[in-house]
């Protein structure tokens, strides 16, 4: 009998999680994926289409079909009760807990996590409020996705082209648990893959490429969600540059002394404000016709990541003795839009 690959969960079908889960039934040797979903009006459009998942590369590229799905509607009738090995999620970040929280009895410490979502600081709220016993947590790995994709419907994801790419890595654990197996095996189907086009970072080198990536974030999308513009109108409109500014010399000031980096070799300019700077603006210039998903979030009434974004600044930068009245002010901002947007005033 030929040998089948573990089973691999994906939760959070949005243009990411399709992606992913396209990528993977893409490959030569393809592992069983299980989509979980929430909605049962979503259970019942992939069900009209016949479970598969169609992957456009470019506006007029054509189709391509993937099938071999199997779905789980969370919380329904059947919902089987065996353990999850290999999970990824790509919910947004502040329906990470909640998400988790009808299958958690599913996942142990020989399960392994992993995060493809923006922000910092889920994990942590995670073992605060979901996996809260360390010697029974599951491993965590965490994704950086550098693809632009969107769904064009719940069943249809459009790729912008086949030059993305994605880091991944191993997230340290507090406990004294050893490494699952699941670990090794989900990376090594991720790395698999010619789509994702993913490679392995070890935790110092990923954390900094995610603190660059937040960094960028924490410009990038509350301005363009309160002025509502593409990503591109940042860079042309010159009543913006001091506030980006006060913004990131906000942020340099707290990366400079996060604990988390003490092992790393110092380098003075790494997360210099304007080392943050530059990365931003070329960000901007890639991605200047992008809308940004805290744009699309607010246009749309849905909660924002803004929390995870300038709220993790802010909150961190109390811990340090950082003062981030710029970033708090942003956060307060955002929050105070989408209130505004969800009571219809």
């Amino acid at each position: 009998m030929p040998n089948i690959a573990p089973r691999v969960h994906i939760l959070g079908l949005g243009s990411i999680g399709s992606f992913i889960a396209h990528s993977l039934r893409s490959l030569p040797s393809p592992p069983p994926v299980t989509l979980l979903v929430h909605r049962k009006d979503l259970y019942q459009q992939y069900a009209s289409k016949d479970w598969k998942i169609n992957l456009q590369v470019g506006e007029n590229g054509a189709p391509r079909e993937q099938q071999g799905f199997d779905f789980e509607l969370i919380n329904g009738t059947r919902m089987p009760q065996f353990p999850i090995e290999n999970l990824i999620v790509c919910v947004k970040a502040p329906a990470t807990a909640s998400a988790l929280e009808p299958i958690k009895h599913r996942i142990g410490r020989n399960s392994t996590i992993c995060f493809f979502q923006n922000g910092m600081g889920q994990i942590d709220r995670l073992n605060q409020h979901v996996f809260e016993t360390p010697s029974t947590r599951p491993a965590y790995l965490f994704g950086i996705l550098r693809h632009g994709v969107y769904l064009k419907s719940p069943t249809e994801a459009v790729l912008s082209g086949l030059n993305g790419c994605a880091e991944v890595g191993a997230v340290p654990s507090e406990a004294s648990n050893p490494t699952p197996e699941s670990s090794s095996i989900l990376l090594n189907l991720l790395l698999q893959s010619p789509t994702l086009r993913c490679s392995k970072l070890d935790w110092a080198d990923l954390l900094q490429v995610q603190l660059l990536k937040l960094a960028t974030n924490c410009v990038l999308n509350p301005l363009t969600a309160l002025l509502d513009v593409r990503n591109g109108e940042i860079k042309h409109n010159p009543a913006v540059v001091p506030l980006y500014r006060n913004l990131l010399k906000e942020i340099s000031g707290v990366f400079e002394r996060l604990p988390e980096l003490r092992a790393v070799p110092h380098d003075p300019s790494r997360f210099s404000a304007l080392s943050l700077e530059t990365s931003m603006l070329d960000t901007v210039e890639k991605t200047a016709g992008n809308s940004s998903s805290m744009r699309e979030d607010v246009l749309k009434g849905r909660a924002t990541e803004i929390e995870y974004m300038n709220g993790w600044i802010v909150k961190r930068g109390e811990e340090l003795g950082v003062q981030c009245p710029t970033n708090s002010l942003m956060a307060q901002l955002i929050l105070a839009k989408g209130a505004r947007n969800v009571s219809g005033v």
